[in-house]
Order: C-alpha cells, then structure tokens, then sequence
C-alpha cells in the first residue's frame, strides 16, 4: 500500500514504467542484437551451432530510455520524477498530487482513490480491476503498473488478456507459461514443486515480482504480436532447429532481463527513500526486466525478417 513514507519512491517507478511503456506504445528501438561481421541470427542458427558464439545482445537503449543516473542526483524526488514523465494531461500528475496543499501531508488513501479511479473510465480496465479485486486494492505497486501500461498502449484485447494471464498464474495448472516456456506460479509453502523445480519462498515482493511480470508479458505479447510472429520464425527453420530457435529466443531474452533488472534495482537500492523497500523496488526492477525481455523478443524476431 502507498504510505506517506514511500509515494516519491513510487513516482519514481512510475517515471520508470511510463518511459518503458512509451517505448513499447512508439516500438522504440529497446534492445539491439549484434552479429559479427559477414553472419547474421538466422545462418548462425541454420549452421548447427549449439550457442551463439558471433552474436551479442545491446539493451543499453532501453537503459537510456530510462536514464538511471539521473535517480541518484540530490534532490531528485516526487517533482522531479512527475516532471520527467510525458503526461500532457497530468494523469499521473493528479494521482499523486491532486488536491495536496503546498507542504501539506499527502493523504495515501486519497492517492490510492485517484489512482484505482483510472479504471473506472473505460469499461475494459473496470471488468480488469473486478477480475483482480482485492488484489489491487492492497497492493499499490501492482494497480500502478497496470495504470500505466494501460495507459500508453491502447489495444483494447489488453485488459482481458491482461486478466486472463493473471488468473492463470494463480488457477492454471502450470501456472502462466511465457511465450518462451517460463512457468510463473504461485510460490508453494513446502513439498515439492509441481513442476519439479526448487521449492520457492513465499513472500510478498515475490507476489508483486511475478504479476507485474505477468502484465507485462502479456502486453508484450499482444503489443508486439509475439505469438503469431514466433510461429511464422520456427516455419523459417527445419524441425530439427525448433529447439535451438527457442532456447535461443529465450535465451537473449532472459540475458536481457537480466542486466537491466540488476541494472534498476541496484541503482534504487543505492538511493536513501528506496533502502528497506523491497516490494517498491521490486515492483520498478519487475517492471524494467520483463520489458527487456519483451523487447528483446521482438528484436529477435526481426532480425528473422518476421
């Protein structure tokens, strides 16, 4: 929930999601995959080569989009971040701020009203916000990530695929399954995995971790066309390459999530307002990396031609 202690922290990971989100909705150049001269993704994938030895993933322009540094400047705080956010008819603006007097204590349950007020405008956000009810009334940082994907990308099968990824993740047996094979689930308690994987520890900042990376992915997903495209790359190879395309595919993309993931929060964790707060900075670290990877995805795809 938003507190008077932590609404800068999150006007700075909405200054972060918006930046991202507007580089999806303008399909901004986020990412970049190299090839060493005289080859190219796709005859290295023809050629049989188990890894990708001649080729390198650049996710720096999605790491200027953001411009880290900037975070770490004195002062840099709630102005700073609303006032380097493109919102030309303060939306944002208004939830954080609306109706403060100058010096006056933010109210955080005003500042939670105004923001789950955005989906009550469109019939699609509202149906959104009834499918994850509760959850998105007690946790701020997961409303404030659907707010402004939804509010940069305007495909209106969003707010139902967004709904249906979540419900996934909690009810489908495997959990929600990425595009490139990932099982997202619920943390269990104890016993084994049913996937068969390490057993995983239930904690809060792991709930708002894996939904904002379901948001997100599902945006990407649709954004992007993901889905049809990734089928029409694999039509482009042998069956006998399918697995290597995919293990490649989500490969780039995992290396992408990873560096500006660690890239985001180490930056946050180095700032005095984000020291302690584990579930803010995961939800703009979230955020960040499944973007990269998203981003990434749809790179590899054009670097195929589809």
């Amino acid at each position: 929930m938003v507190t008077t202690q932590n609404r800068d922290s999150y006007a700075v990971v909405a200054m972060i999601q918006e930046a991202i989100a507007g580089g999806f909705a303008g399909r901004m150049p986020l990412a970049a995959i190299k090839a060493a001269d005289g080859t190219s993704l796709k005859h290295n994938l023809d050629s049989g080569q188990p890894l990708p030895r001649n080729l390198t993933i650049d996710f720096s322009p999605l790491l200027d989009l953001i411009h880290l540094p900037r975070l770490g400047d004195a002062g840099f705080g709630l102005s700073s971040a609303l006032n380097a956010i493109a919102d030309p008819a303060g939306a944002l603006r208004r939830i954080f701020m609306a109706n403060d007097p100058a010096g006056a204590t933010p109210d955080p349950a005003a500042i939670f009203a105004r923001l789950m007020e955005f989906f009550t405008i469109d019939p699609g956000r509202a149906d959104l916000a009834k499918t994850l009810g509760s959850f998105l009334e007690g946790q701020f940082g997961i409303a404030l990530s659907l707010a402004t994907t939804l509010r940069n990308l305007a495909d209106p099968a969003l707010p139902r695929a967004i709904g249906d990824a979540c419900l996934e993740y909690f009810f489908a047996a495997g959990g929600y399954t990425t595009i490139d094979a990932i099982h997202l689930r619920p943390p269990v308690a104890s016993g084994a995995d049913p996937a068969g994987g390490l057993l995983s520890q239930r904690n809060a900042d792991r709930y708002v971790r894996d939904l904002i990376a379901v948001i997100v992915e599902a945006a990407g997903n649709i954004q992007y066309g993901l889905r049809d495209r990734l089928a029409r790359a694999l039509a482009l190879f042998a069956p006998a390459r399918h697995d290597a395309v995919m293990r490649w595919f989500g490969g780039f993309g995992a290396m992408a999530e990873a560096g500006v993931m660690s890239a985001v929060e180490e930056t946050l964790r180095g700032i005095g307002q984000f020291q302690g707060n584990a579930i803010v900075t995961a939800a703009a670290g979230a955020y960040a990396g499944t973007a990269a990877r998203k981003a990434t995805q749809h790179v590899f795809l054009s670097e195929l031609g589809v």
